[in-house]
């Protein structure tokens, strides 16, 4: 048993013990400092699809922050949003950070199909997602799924409703590629934030351009990417996010939204994440004690936009949510979110040979003998939640009793 696999099960374990946290019951008592937050989210009503599309109506562009990576609910509202009428009409247009530029011909080519069959699709996702980034092995499976139904959807739809999807990692191919060549590509990471937008604005300038009569995008971004232009670094200057660059571009057209996520805590890194509810606990206390509904609303004029911005805490700061994003959407409590890891078949086809090599050009070469215990793992599809769910929600309960 590795490592890993001991992390997952430990995960599941902790999983099962926060299933029941309120015993399918929401708490009816609570501090008083979570009454204004409670009092606000009772005036609301509007499904976090129905929020972002009346964004649309005013914004031609509109950012939305991902939670983690692997998690995969998040692209559950995703799809909700991207099959929506309203948006297929009006929208049509998605750009995404995962994924390399480098592959958007063979992307477009393969979204505007429409007689492959489910193995044929299958297929070419397959070969995305073996191509999908300048790290060797993306095994992060919601992209996986969402390209599968999104081709579904468009296969459904004619040639001028289809979905638009493009990558907006910088562009990068491992034909031909050497540890020399990938050392050289490392050195301009330090770009990727502004590159990507820039791909971005090209490609909204190409579609404004456009005979085509949707004239509006959604961009999905992660975390701090995700920050709009009003956000500065420690030493007071904008921050080179890519949010600020497309908030640039297009002064007055451009919201963001948050989907309800955890607060990263410094000490977090690629190996491991130290979080922490968001404002102490105290927002997704204030939906459990309504039932965590589904909502999305601005930050401006409620109590939710006024808190401290602790989702980013790796700096000293005095901004607060309404400052950083546009809007919230709360979609699923925290115990329900779900990362989920693993790509059946990834290896298949003579790819375990290619990995290998990729691996070594990158300096994490596969250690002897363990490369059969790897594919298996990385193909096998792994569930799991917050490393420390239970911390999370015990900080949850303790805005729901008595007392202040």
């Amino acid at each position: 048993m590795t490592a890993r696999t001991v992390r997952i099960l430990i995960a599941t374990l902790l999983l099962l013990s926060c299933f029941s946290a309120f015993d399918g019951q929401y708490p009816s008592q609570y501090k008083e400092a979570i009454a204004p937050y409670i009092a606000f989210l009772k005036t609301q009503n509007r499904h976090p699809v129905d929020y972002i599309m009346g964004l649309f109506k005013k914004y031609d562009i509109v950012l939305l922050c991902e939670r983690f990576h692997p998690e995969t609910t998040q692209y559950d509202l995703i799809y909700s949003l991207a099959s929506d009428k309203r948006f297929i009409a009006n929208v049509g247009n998605i750009f995404t950070e995962i994924g390399t530029s480098s592959n958007n011909g063979f992307l477009h080519d393969f979204m505007s199909s429409d007689s492959l069959s489910d193995a044929e699709a299958e297929n070419k996702v397959m070969h995305l997602y073996r191509n999908l980034s300048w790290s060797p092995i993306w095994e992060k499976h919601n992209l996986y799924d969402f390209l599968k139904r999104l081709y579904a959807l468009n296969r459904s739809l004619p040639a001028t409703s289809k979905i638009n999807i493009s990558f907006s990692d910088m562009p990068f191919s491992w034909e031909g590629m050497n540890k020399e060549q990938y050392e050289l590509f490392m050195k301009s990471i330090g770009q990727r934030d502004q590159i990507m937008a820039e791909q971005i604005i090209r490609g909204f300038n190409d579609i404004l351009k456009s005979p085509h009569g949707r004239k509006k995008a959604l961009v999905i971004m992660n975390y701090r990417h995700a920050f709009n232009d009003n956000f500065k670094d420690k030493k007071g200057e904008k921050a080179g996010n890519v949010g600020r660059f497309i908030f640039e571009a297009f002064p007055g057209k451009v919201a963001n939204v948050m989907i309800n996520s955890v607060a990263l805590l410094p000490g977090s890194n690629d190996q491991k994440t130290i979080s922490a509810p968001i404002s102490g606990g105290k927002w997704d206390a204030a939906f459990a004690a309504i039932g965590n509904p589904d909502l999305g609303f601005d930050f401006k004029g409620n109590a939710f936009g006024t808190d401290h911005f602790d989702y980013y805490q790796f700096f000293k700061h005095d901004y607060k949510y309404q400052d950083v994003f546009t809007g919230f959407v709360f979609y699923k409590p925290l115990d329900k979110h779900r990362m989920l890891r693993g790509i059946p078949n990834l290896f298949g086809d003579g790819y375990d040979k290619i990995i290998l090599k990729r691996a070594a050009i990158t300096g994490f070469g596969v250690e002897e003998g363990k490369t059969a215990e790897i594919i298996a793992e990385i193909e096998t599809i792994h569930e799991t939640t917050y490393e420390n769910l239970p911390f999370l929600m015990d900080k949850i309960r303790d805005w729901l009793s008595h007392g202040n």
